[in-house]
């Protein structure tokens, strides 16, 4: 009997147990911790309640974490769990980047901040600096588009604030907002992804890069920062050497997406038939039984039988690579620094007959002259992109055009993609929304240039200990060109087309601030008062030509019909803003602050308003009647005009 009952209670052993609890600090419950089966994968995140449920191993291990606070172990049990996590004194004394450069403990802010430093970024170098970010922020999404290398990236931080319009964060480098605008985008109807201005920044210059989320962190940027704000401080020279630096890496991309879970049994066609010219339906594979008893002559004149083509697209594709160096020097004598760096990027993308490549250039320098500290930067980036994919519903939408095509159809055919006049081959009855890829790649193109030069200067007054004027000066021109040619006979642009748009943009930004820290006893007083000009000077022109005499020459004076569209924007932003805050470490092992931020927007009578008090510890009513504390972190946000 006892061994017919031993295998019984090992299998009970190897059965999981559902572990649910509740996760909580001093305050209250904790949103989004990590609870994690030790030794696994096996893991999940607490909810709106803290609460959380998870399948684990009898007798298994958890270990709970959240940033800020220090790690758990727990035993997992039968009943419910209540864990409590400790703040991480460690982590609440550093001290961190806030808003317009200013240097802060941990401890005494009253909202969120996260930093990742710059060695982080530089480990697996992506194309576009912020992708580097994905995964390290809480909060912070990342979303990298269709448009390849060359694309944009997509940031929310803590969700999107607008059902319509940007939902991205504020950037700012070395105090100076970033212009991170977007030359264009597809829509339903398609269109192209044509980069932004967060790309321009090289991994190798950043010293870090701190998150600040919440109205209470981004309230000194204004309406600019309503979706939060990400700062960025690039690197100086190191102190009191030469140094000599290189930095190279080299990555290969390949297709992700086969396209092959797709039925293999039913071939070109559309309701059980198809056309025995084989030029309609070839999109489609509704056809017959594809088991090869027919012959079907194709658009290139070759006679082929009726068979699937097994993954009859990948073979269009090519292994793609990237190739980064950075070469970095600098040099520091005193109190005087200079660093230089060049990168230079390469890309050859899967898709043939696409590359781009990216030389950024960058100058730091620091020194001090008495008490006038004097800090100088200057970067220009280069770019060129050659055939950008077209995105959406485009007629020229690779990705679209291949996926589409039928199961007994080979791409391979498709490289005839011409006559012998060199016009468009007609292999699908003329259809424009779905245009031959080879024709996209070989007769039409698109490229594009960017010019981006971006210069910072900023000069600090040390009056005395306690008082300092700082004043910053940043500048930001972007040229950018982009040309998209369709050759004539192509579906939907028979007579040929050749589209150039031209972007001169313009930001400046002054900005002038007083800083004051003092202390007395146990209290410790800082104020901050200044004032920000920040000025956009847009200017757009597209030119359209139509009707192409001259084949074979993509140039304007090639076409009958020209057409320009001029456009501008302006915008100006004049902001006064404030900020005091008193502290105090006469409590034990407790803090307090309180810090009123007053900012003008645009001039207008509106002001915006916060209030915060935090501690970092709860206070209990005793003998002597002191009233309890307030919940850290708390604050209150108005607004009044």
């Amino acid at each position: 009997m006892y061994a017919a009952t031993e295998p019984s209670s090992q299998a009970i052993q190897q059965q999981s147990n559902k572990v649910t609890g509740k996760v909580s600090d001093a305050t209250g419950p904790i949103i989004g911790a990590s609870v994690v089966e030790k030794g696994t994968a096996n893991g999940t995140i607490t909810d709106l309640d803290g609460s959380f449920s998870l399948n684990v191993k009898a007798g298994a291990t958890l270990v709970v974490s959240y940033v800020g606070y220090k790690s758990e172990e727990v035993k997992a049990g039968r009943g419910p769990l209540n864990i409590t996590l400790k703040e991480d004194a460690k982590a609440l004394d550093e001290v961190v980047v806030t808003a317009l450069g200013i240097k802060r403990e941990r401890k005494a802010l009253g909202y969120g901040i996260d930093e990742v430093k710059g060695e982080a970024l530089t480990k697996a170098k992506e194309t576009n600096l912020i992708n580097s970010m994905a995964g390290r922020v809480p909060g912070l999404v990342v979303s990298q588009t269709a448009g390849g290398p060359s694309g944009s990236t997509r940031v929310i931080l803590r969700g999107s604030t607008e059902m319509t319009g940007n939902n991205q964060p504020l950037y700012v480098v070395d105090g100076v907002p970033l212009d991170n605008t977007n030359f264009g985008s597809a829509g339903t109807n398609g269109g192209f992804d044509l980069g932004d201005g967060i790309s321009s920044i090289n991994a190798d210059d950043v010293e870090n890069m701190s998150v600040l989320k919440g109205p209470a962190a981004s309230a000194l940027y204004g309406s600019r920062a309503s979706h939060g704000v990400i700062l960025i401080t690039t690197k100086r020279a190191n102190k009191d050497k030469v140094s000599v630096e290189y930095n190279g890496t080299l990555t290969f991309d390949t297709q992700l997406a086969k396209w092959d879970e797709v039925q293999q049994i039913y071939g070109m066609g559309s309701n059980g038939t198809y056309s025995y010219d084989a030029i309609s339906n070839t999109n489609k594979s509704w056809g017959p039984k594809a088991d090869g008893s027919n012959m079907l002559k194709y658009f290139d004149g070759v006679e082929r039988p009726f068979l699937i083509v097994p993954d009859n697209t990948s073979n269009f594709f090519r292994t793609g690579i990237t190739a980064t160096n950075s070469a970095i020097i600098g040099v520091n004598s005193g109190k005087t620094g200079i660093r230089f760096t060049y990168t230079d990027m390469r890309n050859k993308d899967i898709v043939p007959q696409t590359h781009m490549s990216r030389d950024i250039f960058n100058l730091r320098a620091n020194t001090s002259a008495g008490k006038v500290d004097l800090d100088f930067s200057v970067n220009y980036t280069r770019e060129d992109v050659k055939n950008r994919p077209a995105l959406g519903d485009s007629k020229s939408n690779i990705g679209k055009n291949l996926m589409t095509l039928a199961t007994t159809y080979d791409q391979e055919w498709l490289q005839t993609y011409q006559t012998a006049d060199g016009e468009y081959s007609n292999w699908n009855g003329m259809d424009p929304y779905n245009v031959n890829p080879y024709w996209d790649i070989y007769k039409n193109f698109n490229k594009s240039k960017k010019d981006l030069f971006r210069m910072n200067g900023k000069a600090v007054w040390n009056i005395d200990p306690h008082l300092k004027l700082q004043a910053t000066l940043g500048a930001e021109l972007n040229w950018f060109t982009f040309d998209d040619y369709k050759a004539p006979t192509t579906p939907g642009f028979e007579a040929g087309r050749l589209q150039n748009s031209a972007f001169r943009n313009r930001m400046y930004n002054f900005e002038v601030l007083a800083l004051y820290n003092n202390h007395w006893g146990d209290f410790d007083f800082n104020a901050t008062l200044g004032g920000n000009v920040y000025k956009v000077n847009n200017q757009t022109t597209v030119t359209t030509a139509q009707d192409m005499k001259i084949r074979d020459v993509p140039s304007l004076t090639s076409f009958n019909e020209i057409s320009v569209v001029p456009g501008s924007y302006r915008k100006q932003i004049n902001s006064v803003y404030g900020a005091r805050g008193l502290e105090t470490h006469a409590l034990p092992r407790c803090y307090v602050a309180w810090r009123p931020i007053v900012y003008p927007s645009h001039w207008q009578q509106h002001v915006y308003v916060s209030f915060f008090l935090r501690q970092l510890c709860i206070l209990r009513a005793d003998k002597t009647g002191r009233p309890p504390a307030l919940r850290k972190g708390a604050y209150v946000m108005g607004a009044s005009r």
